[in-house]
């Protein structure tokens, strides 16, 4: 999200103070955004970690977790930066019910700030547009009373190897194995032993699907996203599959060094193509494999990722191609 919705909320000063919580994700903000919050004392809660790593500033007042409502009704005034996934948003409005009688919502236009109202018809008492600036809206809404909020309920589900994994709104692929993974998963056989790092994890099926196969791996899952590493903690406790499982900007919060990396990197940000991630990824992870570790990357067949890995990689393999997606493995890193 760029920083245009927090624009528009500037532009509303009263709405923040030390009652309001915004909810939301956005790590790009405007100069001066985050000295203007700590000085009125608003805090804002994200289950992204490069937000919650953006506003830290605020100490006390900057959370990273998955938004409950023990958390939400502790204030009076919440502002929820609407994400593009309507179901992510539409269940974040059910949990803001649960605690608050109405809520304000700031979206970009394009990411469906303009149809909030339609949205949460089904949701809301009245919605009220409150302004239009910068091609993102803000409305108010109040909201139909909710109770016995629980993020299982909203929870979906698919099979792999005879095996349920559960994904919360807002994980990607949620409700089904993604056409990417399932090439790796499908070439790629699981090791009989050593460390495995599932990097960018969502459900956590690519390190817990081989930890199903061989009980002697030593697996970590890692992930940015709050609703990720909350899906991947319920299916390694499901699935009696121990995991390590970490929060992390890339591999900024990851220890060690490992036999096998995996990853499915994502390569947008918002509607624009970003491959930033894939990279550092690239650069970085020389720096956490060991001698002979391997690299896996899963990518759209279009990306030049192989360009990028032989700069840090002295062998590069082409391993699989098919339904649109190509299949990498790195090994030998140039510098470590």
């Amino acid at each position: 999200m760029s920083g245009d919705v927090y624009e528009l909320l500037l532009r509303h000063p009263h709405l923040l103070d030390q009652n309001t919580l915004i909810v939301g994700a956005g790590a790009s903000h405007p100069p001066g955004l985050v000295a203007t919050l700590r000085d009125h004392g608003c805090s804002v809660l994200s289950w992204d970690l490069p937000t919650a790593n953006a506003f830290a500033a605020l100490q006390e007042n900057s959370h990273y977790s998955l938004p409950q409502t023990e958390t939400l009704q502790k204030f009076s005034r919440i502002i929820l930066l609407w994400p593009k996934s309507k179901l992510l948003a539409r269940t974040l409005v059910t949990l803001i019910a649960n605690s608050n009688t109405e809520c304000y919502v700031a979206g970009a236009n394009d990411s469906g700030g303009k149809s909030v109202a339609k949205a949460c018809s089904q949701l809301t008492a009245s919605a009220e547009k409150l302004d239009s600036a910068r091609h993102c809206t803000l409305w108010h809404l109040q909201l139909n009373a909710e109770s016995g909020f629980n993020w299982l309920k909203h929870a979906d589900s698919f099979t792999f190897s005879e095996q349920s994994y559960i994904t919360l709104p807002g994980v990607f692929s949620h409700g089904a194995l993604d056409k990417g993974t399932a090439v790796l998963l499908e070439h790629v056989p699981a090791p009989a032993h050593g460390r495995l790092l599932d990097l960018g994890c969502g459900s956590g099926i690519i390190g817990l699907s081989m930890k199903a196969v061989s009980p002697a791996l030593d697996v970590t899952l890692a992930d940015i996203d709050a609703m990720a590493i909350r899906s991947a903690q319920l299916n390694s406790t499901r699935l009696n599959l121990p995991a390590d499982i970490v929060a992390s900007d890339g591999l900024a919060e990851i220890e060690g060094r490992f036999d096998f990396i995996f990853s499915n990197p994502p390569f947008h940000q918002g509607k624009e193509t970003d491959y930033e991630f894939a990279r550092q990824l690239f650069r970085d992870s020389c720096r956490h494999l060991t001698s002979d570790g391997q690299l896996w990357i899963v990518a759209n067949r279009h990306l030049k990722y192989e360009e990028w890995a032989r700069e840090s990689y002295a062998q590069v393999e082409l391993m699989a191609q098919e339904q649109g997606f190509k299949l990498i493995c790195a090994q030998q890193p140039i510098q470590s």
